[in-house]
């Protein structure tokens, strides 16, 4: 399967967290550029064990609560279920 090319689709937020956990204010482009292959192999891996061997077109919500739930990942399904909660009562705020 051809991997699709998401270069540059991240550099500008990944460069405003690098900064925000005290990297330089503009850094180098080769270590952003590595964050973002970083970032997007997770996320890709994520996505693959979320779809499971069905295969599925669509992830849930539910899909990646499981694919999280494994215990190397315990902080990431923690900080997911918290910004849904956030989100949620958001919505509640503004109803």
């Amino acid at each position: 399967r051809k991997q699709a090319n998401f270069k540059g689709l991240f550099s500008k937020e990944l460069k405003n967290l690098m900064y925000g956990f005290g990297d330089d204010r503009n850094p180098a482009n080769d270590t952003v550029n590595v964050m973002e292959e970083i970032l997007v192999e997770f996320i890709a891996d994520v996505c693959q064990t979320a779809g499971g061997p069905q295969r599925k077109t669509r992830l849930s919500i539910e899909d990646i609560r499981r694919a999280l739930s494994r215990l190397p990942d315990a902080k990431k399904l923690a900080r997911m279920e918290e910004l849904l909660f956030m989100q949620e009562d958001i919505k509640r705020a503004r109803a």
